[in-house]
């Protein structure tokens, strides 16, 4: 239905109905919804894979750190420029993590277990002025790989968490013909056997209700002065 109206010039103007019907209102309120739901939704599932890409990066990198730092250390394992080893010093009770206590007479490695592995070693290079007591473990509890340090007078600032979200850890401990040597390592003989070490450290995100993504590292690290003391 049109209707004629005028215009400040008087001159005729034809106008159509003014304004949507119902139906026109909530078909293009409906569609509308709809567009704006699959914009959140995509939204939503790109947030998720930036979030969830970032978990595994930072994860990845904290297993880097701590394999990395395994490997510097335990390859002075036995470096001993301060004589350490012909009398070091007893670690206090409630303070070690691994589950063995050390052998009576200093060793280069003196615990080698599955999770835990604790050495003697100038780590921090200060020649005779120094050899650190190294102990590297794994809290399953709380998936968290350990670093606790000792100095040759046997004070120790504690473990201190190097690496988070770590769902194992297992050294493996090899003789000079090869051989894998049974966790944990008797003391005497068979610590002194010990040439090679390797290191695998799995981290996953189980934070965030996805199904985890593994990460695994593994290390084969050859002590360079196991074998040189007598």
């Amino acid at each position: 239905m049109w209707r004629v109206v005028f215009d400040h010039r008087h001159r005729a103007v034809r106008l159509g109905s003014h304004g949507f019907s119902l139906a026109e209102v909530l078909i293009a309120a409906a569609i509308g919804t709809i567009v704006l739901l699959a914009l959140y939704l995509l939204y939503d599932v790109n947030q998720a894979t930036f979030i969830r890409g970032e978990q595994q990066t930072d994860i990845q990198q904290n297993a880097r750190i701590g394999m990395g730092q395994i490997v510097r250390e335990l390859r002075l394992a036995g470096r001993d420029p301060s004589g350490v080893l012909t009398g070091g010093p007893a670690i206090p009770g409630g303070q070690a993590w691994c589950l063995n206590p050390p052998p009576g007479t200093p060793q280069a490695i003196e615990n080698a277990e599955a999770a835990c592995i604790r050495f003697y070693a100038d780590v921090d290079m200060t020649g005779p002025v120094g050899t650190e007591r190294v102990e590297y473990s794994y809290d399953a509890a709380n998936q968290v790989l350990r670093r606790q340090q000792w100095d040759n007078a046997g004070a120790s600032s504690g473990a201190q968490p190097l690496a988070e979200r770590v769902t194992s850890v297992t050294f493996t401990y090899y003789n000079d013909a090869g051989n894998v040597l049974a966790t944990p390592v008797p003391a005497g003989a068979a610590l002194d056997s010990i040439r090679r070490v390797s290191v695998t450290i799995t981290t996953a995100d189980t934070l965030t209700g996805k199904v985890p993504q593994p990460f695994t590292l593994r290390a084969e690290i050859h002590p360079r002065n196991l074998g040189l003391n007598p």
